[in-house]
């Protein structure tokens, strides 16, 4: 009996069985149509990367400048830094340069506790080169451009002026000499006149494609508020010694702080908080104030602690193509240390901050590095000014023609 109803069942599957055997054989070729069309572009642009014969370069003029007399009528995010990652970078190695070559034409320093050391010291216009700059095997190159950035106040330059290169025999895009700037008067005038801070005045040639591509370039300068503010835009901690570090909780406390009672410290805060709050310098509240919320614990930090560099202007600028039509895709981002009321939502958290005040020094306040965004996408024609505004900053574009920015 059992084996009639298996038999019987698996007779009734058959028809089943074919239907989708043919539903099968048929989605098969659909799907392997639909993964080749969609694999197809991007096959054809990656062709295209790697044949430098087929690129369609122009000559691209960017000047960048910051309002003097900047509209603060209009409410703001308040935005934190962005670390965005490039294509290119061409100004890394500009306003760092490497000169790793030019140490071996000097010569090799003497030995320590040599004649021919003292011989040196007699004679400081001497230059040498360290046997360890010359060595090839160092496991980390001497070269790096992010280590000579951080130490930098500011841009070494706002005017860039390259080496130019040719488009005949380039496979990356290469700077130009000031003399191809177009909008110097631009420029001269934004200063003249005092409306507008120049920060980035820089032209370049570069091989543009297609959106997909993401051919983007980096484009920073200004000041570098690596020094004081962190990547996130909070505060850096404040530096001390290693000597100078507490090893103990109890050192980090003064003296009124370590032999007050408890209960006097109590009622001393407790007596300033009503204070505060009949004066109404105290508001305790749960709305969503829209500024950032507050940093981490903020330890001290020592003196050797390197920091990283955080640009007043930094963004990415992609040019691409659709079709024969030029867009521009600007992605800015201009930097202003602001003092700032944290977004404390907790209560507990309100009244900590506020106590703040009554045990500190001196005068404090938060400062938090804001970041304005120039952020717009439009499609532009070539040998056409472009001016893209912003309250704050801001962004004026040349895209021109060149030999080779015809379709091949």
């Amino acid at each position: 009996m059992r084996l009639l109803t298996r038999l019987s069942s698996s007779h009734s599957l058959r028809p089943q069985a074919k239907l989708l055997g043919s539903v099968a054989a048929w989605l098969v070729p659909l799907a392997v149509m639909i993964t080749s069309s969609m694999l197809a572009p991007t096959a054809v642009a990656q062709s295209k990367l790697s044949d430098p014969e087929s690129w369609r370069w122009f000559e691209v003029e960017v000047l960048v400048f910051k309002h003097l007399d900047a509209d603060t009528s209009e409410n703001f995010p308040w935005l934190a830094p962005r670390q965005l990652r490039p294509t290119h970078d061409l100004l890394s190695s500009y306003y760092a340069p490497n000169f790793w070559a030019l140490l071996f034409d000097l010569p090799v320093c003497p030995e320590a506790g040599t004649e021919a050391e003292s011989s040196a010291i007699r004679a400081p216009s001497l230059w040498c080169a360290q046997q360890a700059e010359l060595d090839l095997e160092q496991r980390r190159p001497w070269y790096q451009p992010e280590l000579m950035l951080r130490s930098l106040a500011q841009a070494p330059t706002k005017v860039i002026s390259g080496y130019n290169g040719d488009i005949n025999t380039a496979t990356r895009p290469f700077l130009l000499d000031a003399s191809q700037h177009q909008l110097t008067e631009m420029r001269e005038q934004l200063e003249r006149r005092r409306v507008g801070t120049p920060l980035l005045h820089v032209t370049y040639r570069t091989p543009v494609f297609t959106r997909n591509q993401n051919y983007s370039l980096r484009l920073f300068g200004g000041k570098n508020y690596g020094h004081e503010y962190a990547p996130s835009g909070y505060q850096l901690p404040p530096i001390v010694s290693a000597t100078d570090l507490p090893s103990q909780p109890e050192a980090a406390l003064t003296g009124s702080e370590a032999t007050a009672p408890a209960s006097e410290q109590l009622f001393t805060e407790l007596n300033w908080l009503l204070e505060q709050a009949n004066q109404q310098q105290l508001q305790l509240n749960y709305s969503d104030t829209g500024t950032p919320n507050p940093p981490p614990l903020r330890q001290p930090r020592p003196d050797n602690q390197r920091t990283e560099a955080v640009w007043e202007l930094d963004g990415l600028l992609h040019i691409y193509l659709v079709g024969n039509y030029l867009h521009i895709d600007s992605q800015l981002e201009l930097r202003e240390p602001q003092a700032v009321r944290f977004n404390q939502r907790q209560l507990s958290a309100q009244v900590e901050q506020a106590l703040q005040q009554l045990t500190a020094t001196e005068s404090t306040s938060d400062w938090f590095l804001r970041s304005y965004r120039l952020e717009q996408l439009r499609r532009v024609i070539s040998h056409e000014t472009h001016y893209f505004d912003h309250p704050k900053l801001g962004l004026v574009v040349q895209i021109r023609r060149t030999d080779r920015s015809a379709r091949r």
